[in-house]
């Protein structure tokens, strides 16, 4: 007989075995099947967006980022001063979203075009359900948290791009539900804010955000205040100096980066210091610049206010001022676009579950539904683009075949290129010599590079002798900017390569009397 054999008492066994079936039925029930097509919606519907509008590509910031990444992985160190340019070589730069960098570099490294799609997905995924799961912890019904998430599908779409903010957008709804969670009673959730924000701060400039969320929170905990179904109510002292303890540890974990404090500062360096970034990038223009942006937003500000005052469902007193502050944000800059979704989206569930029946566990058919999950799961993997795909879709954005010129040794000298194209060029090493310009909007501000790249682009007079002033010997520019049809009026310039995407000229010597006749042009 074996002394060492064990004995499981039959109620032990009931015990685990019922355990497991409780865990299976929560993997596998109708709120995580719902979840599951969220995740299926974000996978489809960016594929479904084609190659000229792939979310993956359409921002050239992603590049530099991948860029800078990857010096960091290479060198264990930070970046101090600027290395990717020949304009602005040497001038103060700090890596301020390096931790999201390092991450997109990883994946870059990982697999390449396809690691980078996996992680964009899997950021947006988990942004969207992290979205679903607050929303449901509102409304206390999973169909209205889904109905609603389903609805802003079209807009957060737009703003899938492969950057840092992603990571800032999922430590946000973090945020909000460690905030849910310890108006229930839970305060131990309140403990995890400190090491949320550490990682915020080194990740994206949006933990500014989280900290109003906190600030909000606690001040309308001060007093006791209802009119019309909009409340407040008072924290117990125990819970105000938890709050107040965790918000001043979260605040020293800001200071904890490889800059100290210089990446809690930045957003004020945007802010009062970088006047010409935010006066002509896209995403710092005004919501009015885009319609349908516009049009949505409005309609999402007027169904929460219209819903409160006719169903008076009960809102906290920091919800409404938060969705007020959130919106104004997004009307100021399209950028806060997304912070106003996440804020708003959870408070129209709390009318919309009214009209949906609540969700009864019982009536859970586990099996069907890790049907279905299996069915989601099997149809992305499958579906899953390939490399040749993401080539091409890439090939759509930036000048791939323009630059097989420069690998030639058809071009030399300094470069003007594209704003948007400045990150693929850095990240490529091509030109050898640094771009003119890329998406660090910052450091060319504070170089001056950034007015003369917006005089040369927009065309304004005297901009084509700043090519002279910069000694330009080769423009990478698209074939359909204005400045392409001017250089092709110019005898000092030369076609070298054409195609519908990009152009690139090259500077020729020319007669005397032809270069002071060129020289009347803008």
């Amino acid at each position: 007989m074996n002394t060492t054999e064990q004995y499981v008492l039959p109620g032990e066994r009931a015990f685990s075995q019922n355990s497991a079936t409780k865990i299976i039925q929560r993997l596998f029930s109708f709120p995580v099947l719902l979840g599951a097509l969220l995740v299926a919606a974000v996978f489809f519907g960016t594929l479904s967006q084609g190659a000229k509008t792939d979310t993956l590509f359409s921002e050239g910031d992603t590049w530099w980022h991948i860029r800078s990444g990857e010096e960091i992985l290479a060198t264990h160190r930070m970046p101090r001063t600027d290395s990717y340019s020949w304009t602005a070589a040497g001038t103060p730069w700090i890596a301020y979203e390096w931790l999201g960098e390092v991450a997109i570099a990883e994946a870059y490294r990982a697999g390449r075009l396809r690691g980078l799609r996996l992680l964009q997905l899997t950021l947006a995924g988990t942004m969207l359900v992290l979205l679903y799961v607050y929303a449901t912890m509102r409304c206390e019904n999973p169909k209205a948290a889904l109905a609603v998430c389903a609805v802003i599908l079209p807009v957060a779409a737009g703003f899938w791009s492969l950057r840092p903010q992603l990571f800032g957008y999922i430590f946000f709804v973090i945020v909000l539900m460690i905030l849910e969670r310890f108006r229930q009673g839970k305060s131990r959730a309140l403990w995890m804010l400190p090491f949320v924000f550490l990682l915020w701060v080194n990740t994206h400039g949006t933990f500014v955000f989280g900290l109003l969320a906190i600030t909000l929170a606690w001040a309308s905990g001060l007093w006791r205040y209802r009119l019309n179904g909009i409340a407040s109510f008072v924290w117990t002292q125990t819970q105000r100096i938890e709050l107040g303890i965790a918000t001043l540890v979260s605040g020293l974990a800001l200071l904890v980066t490889p800059y100290r404090s210089q990446l809690a500062a930045y957003p004020l360096d945007i802010a009062f210091l970088q006047p010409a970034n935010v006066a002509n990038i896209q995403e710092w223009m005004p919501i009015t610049s885009e319609r349908f942006l516009t049009l949505t937003v409005l309609v999402l500000l007027l169904g929460f206010l219209v819903s409160k005052i006719l169903m008076r469902f009960n809102c906290r007193f920091d919800d409404l001022v938060f969705v007020c502050i959130a919106a104004i944000a997004a009307f100021l800059h399209l950028r806060f676009v997304p912070v106003f979704l996440l804020v708003t989206v959870p408070l129209l569930a709390l009318p919309l579950a009214w009209w949906f029946s609540p969700y009864r566990p019982a009536r859970d058919r586990v099996p069907l539904n890790a049907a279905f999950i299996a069915v989601i799961g099997v149809g992305i993997i499958y579906c899953f683009p390939s490399s040749e795909d993401l080539d091409k879709a890439c090939a759509a954005h930036y000048p791939v075949a323009a630059l097989q010129h420069f690998d030639a040794g058809q071009t030399s000298g300094h470069i003007f290129n594209e704003y948007g194209w400045g990150g693929y060029l850095a990240w490529s090493h091509v030109p050898r010599a640094g771009v003119f310009i890329d998406g660090r909007a910052d450091i060319y501000e504070r170089a001056g590079i950034l007015d003369d790249y917006l005089s040369v682009a927009r065309l304004e007079p005297g901009s084509l002798r700043l090519l002279g002033k910069y000694d330009i010997t080769t423009c990478l520019i698209r074939s359909d900017a204005p400045l392409a049809t001017v250089l092709s009026a110019l005898p000092e310039w030369r076609l070298l390569y054409a195609d519908p995407i990009s152009s690139v000229y090259i500077r020729r010597r020319i007669a005397p009397a032809a270069a002071s006749a060129a020289t009347q042009l803008p």
